[in-house]
């Protein structure tokens, strides 16, 4: 069963498109990355030809399309066309050890990735052409940073960072100043997202302290504490259910919870069934939301399961 195995069959999965379709990319220790079609659900392609174990995931985009970007051990960071999974990769250099995060941000009208890991430095790249932009050292008294995420704060696109030291720094990107640190956690801060609701936008995150923290970035405030999990939060995910803005929050389970992040209100819960519960479901290291052509937004948990799980949230909850 899922749950008892040594370490997590997938630590890492996100969307990305292929032509006119929506895919699931997700890896792990096997240094594998597997394309899969989260309506089908089934893998349709495979990458290859990675070096490292991988640990983070994200799609951006470039002038010709998409790519799929991979970072994990030894400072290891790729670009991939996921349309040509046979091709090699673009290998961007710089960092030293794990590269534990990846996420997009947009400064002066581009989209960049961002990237970070143990050594704490976020470094922004043109995944055009593969150049370095900016690298920002966020110091060493934080530990090594092990979640990114682009929030916005007014008319203004941030990226924060989460520490090993229990710390979350918010940066900007275009000129690499501190804007913020926001206190509060206990231990590593694993995972963060933004959720928004109208013209309001909260930074969330989550760590081994187990508590889920929305934080008000432009106030510079933690807006509430969400409590009463089982365990430590390794992955956080907003999710789409009518109009209504809800959080998916992946942990040890059992099952996954899900939170409104604006209430505190625990909403339900995903993996409750016998078959959930046997495989392992619950023991959640990564979490996305696919949006299919047709049909309601989805998500995926990927962990300790022989699989990354497609649920439909507004179903689940109904």
């Amino acid at each position: 069963m899922g749950r008892f195995r040594f370490r997590p069959s997938y630590e890492a999965v996100c969307e990305v498109t292929v032509g006119d379709r929506r895919l699931v990319a997700y890896s792990g220790h096997r240094k594998v990355i597997r394309l899969a079609d989260p309506l089908a659900r089934e893998d349709i392609a495979a990458i290859t030809g990675s070096r490292a174990w991988i640990r983070a995931l994200c799609e951006v985009a470039v002038d010709n399309g998409t790519r799929l970007a991979s970072g994990g051990q030894r400072g290891a960071l790729c670009l991939w066309n996921p349309g040509a999974p046979s091709d090699p990769p673009v290998r961007l250099k710089g960092h030293r050890g794990w590269v534990n995060a990846l996420c997009t941000v947009e400064v002066a009208g581009r989209e960049l990735l961002a990237s970070a890991g143990a050594d704490r430095v976020i470094r922004l790249w043109d995944p055009g052409d593969g150049s370095l932009v900016r690298a920002i050292d966020t110091g060493s008294g934080r530990g090594g940073i092990f979640a990114l995420s682009a929030v916005r704060t007014g008319s203004r696109t941030l990226i924060a960072a989460g520490h090993g030291l229990g710390s979350v720094t918010v940066w900007r990107p275009e000129s690499g100043q501190l804007h913020a640190e926001l206190t509060g956690h206990r231990g590593f801060v694993w995972t963060l997202c933004e959720v928004s609701h109208g013209d309001r936008a909260l930074l969330a995150s989550g760590g081994r302290d187990g508590v889920v923290r929305l934080w008000d970035v432009e106030e510079r405030q933690e807006a509430r504490a969400l409590t009463g999990g089982s365990g430590p939060v390794y992955a956080l995910c907003e999710a789409d259910v009518g109009e209504r803005p809800l959080l998916v929050v992946g942990g040890d389970g059992p099952g996954t919870a899900v939170r409104d992040p604006f209430t505190g209100e625990h909403v339900g819960a995903l993996g409750m069934d016998l078959s959930g519960l046997l495989s392992g479901h619950g023991w959640v290291r990564a979490v996305c939301r696919v949006r299919p052509p047709e049909g309601p937004p989805l998500i995926v948990t990927a962990g300790y399961d022989d699989a990354p799980r497609v649920w439909d949230v507004t179903k689940e909850l109904s």
